[in-house]
């Protein structure tokens, strides 16, 4: 497979774009450049040209472009090329790491976990629409809210996110060929993570089936074995809505956990400990809780233990009952 995608300073998009057809064959190769007659030689290519037929030619660039998510985020080269080839890569890597067959429907949610979760930041962050897009979802409307609107959304340019790294992995002023042989480096550096991140999220998506399966909509999600439970939470925050509190094995025997109270925020509890657990282990909360076998409760008051099954079910209904902010 020969790919072929702009010279110069080489950006997020096309090096995710680049990561996904190295994952699908890791015998790809890549050429840089702008000359039309060279880059038409490649199998396909990505982010310049000034076409857009999706099937060969991936460049978004053009102002007649207009493929939008539902979601109203334009398609940058990165989405595009997740798009198209994203499910094929997940089916090639499932095998890889010996998940197996899976079921289609596992398949096309992982698929739009990452694009939701990896891809759309880095199309925003490309096709300049990140500013307009957050300040939608953050609507400020006095010129206070604007100011701190301002301040978060520069906080948020400067954080180390893939386009960020990527970015700093050019050469000021470098030629073409100091260019190529950083953009390499990037795109294998990269292949290794996103491999990981793309097999992961296959095996957590099937875990959250697990998840979903197990819960009976009441205030305790009990689960048998320890699964991705909390991401499950987030990702299906309507199913549950009437938890409390989850219930897992442990190294010691058993974990009790507030769900969290925000999809904002991880560190805010839907249901606290009650006070006088918390920051206690050991005798000193046996006696204060009456729980023969309880360990600990953190200082937060988020999570707790108890070495047997009877105790913990014990434990979940006082920590339910006597819960405090």
């Amino acid at each position: 497979m020969l790919v072929a995608t702009h010279n110069g300073t080489f950006h997020a998009d096309e090096v995710t774009a680049s990561v996904i057809f190295t994952l699908l064959d890791p015998e790809a190769r890549f050429i840089r450049t702008r000359d039309p007659a060279v880059m038409e030689q490649a199998d396909y290519v990505i982010d310049v040209s000034g076409q857009f037929d999706l099937e060969k030619h991936f460049d978004h660039h053009p102002r007649e472009f207009g493929v939008f998510r539902d979601n109203g985020i334009k398609y940058a080269t990165a989405g595009l090329i997740w798009r198209k080839f994203g499910l094929p890569l997940l089916k090639k890597l499932a095998g890889e790491a010996g998940l197996g067959e899976l079921p289609e429907h596992i398949y096309e949610k992982a698929f739009n976990t990452i694009d939701r979760n990896v891809m759309e930041y880095t199309d925003l962050t490309d096709n300049g629409q990140l500013d307009s897009y957050t300040a939608g979802i953050a609507k400020a409307e006095t010129p206070e809210e604007t100011a701190l609107y301002n301040r978060v959304n520069q906080f948020f340019m400067h954080t180390p996110v893939i386009p960020y790294l990527v970015a700093m992995q050019n050469i000021h002023d470098g030629t073409d060929e100091e260019q190529m042989e950083r953009f390499t480096a990037t795109v294998k550096a990269l292949a290794t993570l996103y491999r990981n991140i793309f097999i992961k999220t296959l095996s957590d998506t099937v875990k959250e089936e697990a998840v979903l399966n197990a819960y009976d909509g009441s205030e305790i999600l009990w689960l048998d074995e320890k699964l991705p439970w909390f991401d499950a939470v987030m990702n299906n925050w309507d199913v549950f809505k009437n938890c409390k509190i989850a219930i897992y094995p442990d190294k010691k025997g058993f974990r009790i956990q507030s769900l969290p109270g925000s999809l904002s925020s991880r560190f805010i509890n839907r249901c606290n400990a009650p006070r006088a657990w918390r920051g206690k282990d050991g005798e000193a909360l046996r006696e204060i809780s009456g729980i023969t076998t309880v360990t600990f409760v953190h200082n937060s008051g988020f999570t707790g233990g108890a070495e047997t099954r009877e105790d913990i079910e014990l434990m979940a209904r006082k920590w339910i009952d006597g819960s405090e902010d």
